[in-house]
């Protein structure tokens, strides 16, 4: 490898995360303060915690109004959003969020189903899902959706961290390590352990690609990976009331 590619990698890994953080960070506290600015309504009925959480199952988690108006759209979305929802579980372990212990009592077989095999199919269905949601988009632009250029760009970033991710899935790791091997993206705060190490490019380029998205979330659509959750917590429920 080339000193310049080296360097590259290296900030990619070492620099970037402090970038990263920084923009999110901002970019969160951006929509905090517009949310915070917009004209309240004083007269919201209150707020009922069953209906908010009911709300929240069957309209954020289930797209229960996709559901109603297009079935196979639903699919497609549901599909999308389960595969990242199971891809960010997984990576979750190579924080020591979870453990391999979580599935032990229910048999070494399905452990290794859960953490060996899931993942792959999961990747190939993000990619695919992605892949068909950015085709349906542009089929449908002008006619039932009018998108703006980071409806795509948020898109195109995760079909392509998709495609390097599943790429060090397909291609054989670099070595297997008989010791944890760790990537420290920020020293005792974001550090991530591997069982083996990865294929050095595929792993980098979806390093890169993982923090476009977390620094381009917050400015585009995707900011409802959050505000999908809080606002029907606050709002879904009241919605019954407001209607009548």
């Amino acid at each position: 490898m080339n000193p310049l590619t080296a360097y590259i990698y290296a900030f990619w890994v070492e620099k970037l995360p402090y970038i990263t953080i920084a923009v999110f960070t901002i970019g969160v506290a951006f929509r905090i303060q517009r949310w915070l600015s917009a004209p309240k309504d004083q007269h919201l009925p209150k707020l009922d915690l069953v209906e908010s959480v009911k709300y929240i199952i069957l309209d954020v988690m289930l797209f229960r109004k996709t559901f109603k108006r297009d079935k196979l759209t639903w699919a497609l979305v549901f599909a999308f959003h389960g595969s990242i929802g199971g891809i960010l579980f997984g990576h979750m372990r190579g924080f020591h969020l979870w453990s391999e212990s979580l599935f032990a009592p229910l048999g070494n077989w399905w452990a290794h189903w859960m953490i060996k095999v899931l993942p792959v199919y999961m990747g190939w269905i993000l990619i695919g899902s992605t892949f068909l949601l950015l085709v349906r988009r542009i089929r449908l632009e002008d006619k039932q959706l009018h998108s703006l250029t980071n409806d795509y760009g948020a898109l195109l970033i995760i079909l392509i961290a998709a495609v390097v991710g599943q790429g060090m899935r397909i291609f054989p790791p670099e070595s297997a390590e008989t010791i944890a091997y760790s990537v420290v993206f920020i020293p005792n705060v974001i550090v991530l352990y591997l069982e083996a190490v990865p294929s050095y490019h595929w792993f980098h380029w979806h390093v890169l690609m993982t923090q476009l998205f977390v620094i381009y979330a917050p400015f585009s659509k995707f900011i409802h990976i959050i505000s999908g959750v809080i606002s029907p917590a606050f709002y879904g429920s009241r919605r019954k009331e407001l209607d009548n």
